[in-house]
């Protein structure tokens, strides 16, 4: 009778330190996937700060390029049907290159998105999908360590939405997903640590109208 009790004993003390094991590697892997997803976000806030030029090749086998520059803060965006330029001056959108490209100057701090059908996604939008998966308990988190053009990246896939990889110095490397319904997919294929100033320039003999307040 006693090794009986005792039997028994053993087997309803495994049971619960199995379930609480269990809980805790489930408590431990919410927590890990929250601090992987803080960090990328992390990186891609602070590449914000720092001077750069990236380029891109999109689905379509197109190029698209951004830069950013500081001092003063700007940021330029360009894929092969237009560009975006922001400034302290304005927020220059162009649909079109070259002669046959016509800009809109609006004011500092306008709208500076740009649509998912240019095949791009801005290191803002890269941010705000991050701080929200990391603060969703629910969310589903499968990261990877890559290689991308020369350079180490930390890719988190979302589960079946998208996956987003991120350098060391917080530049987006590589995105996969559905943005508005649009799919996006960006893969760096270089990077330098530096700009040149004919990326802020509007194309050559562009129409420009200026809705700026005079």
């Amino acid at each position: 009778m006693g090794v009986i009790r005792i039997a028994a004993l053993l087997i309803t003390t495994l049971a619960a330190t199995t379930a609480c094991t269990g809980l805790d590697q489930a408590n431990a892997a919410g927590i890990a996937d929250e601090a992987l997803v803080s960090e990328a976000a992390d990186r891609v806030a602070a590449a914000d700060a720092l001077t750069w030029t990236t380029t891109y090749r999109l689905a379509n086998g197109a190029t698209a390029r951004v830069v950013r520059s500081q001092t003063p803060s700007r940021i330029a965006y360009s894929w092969p049907s237009g560009t975006l330029i922001s400034t302290p001056d304005a927020v220059t959108r162009c649909d079109g290159t070259g002669e046959k490209a016509v800009c809109t100057a609006t004011s500092p701090g306008a709208d500076d998105t740009i649509p998912a059908s240019t095949g791009l996604i801005t290191p803002a939008e890269i941010l705000d999908m991050l701080e929200i998966a990391a603060i969703d308990p629910g969310v589903e988190v499968v990261p990877r360590e890559t290689t991308i053009a020369g350079r180490y990246a930390s890719c988190l896939k979302f589960g079946g939405s998208y996956e987003v990889c991120v350098t060391v110095e917080g530049t987006v490397a590589a995105f996969t997903g559905t943005v508005d319904g649009t799919p996006v997919e960006m893969l760096l294929t270089d990077y330098r640590s530096g700009i040149e100033e004919s990326d802020f320039a509007l194309p050559p003999n562009a129409q420009v109208n200026d809705r700026r307040p005079t």
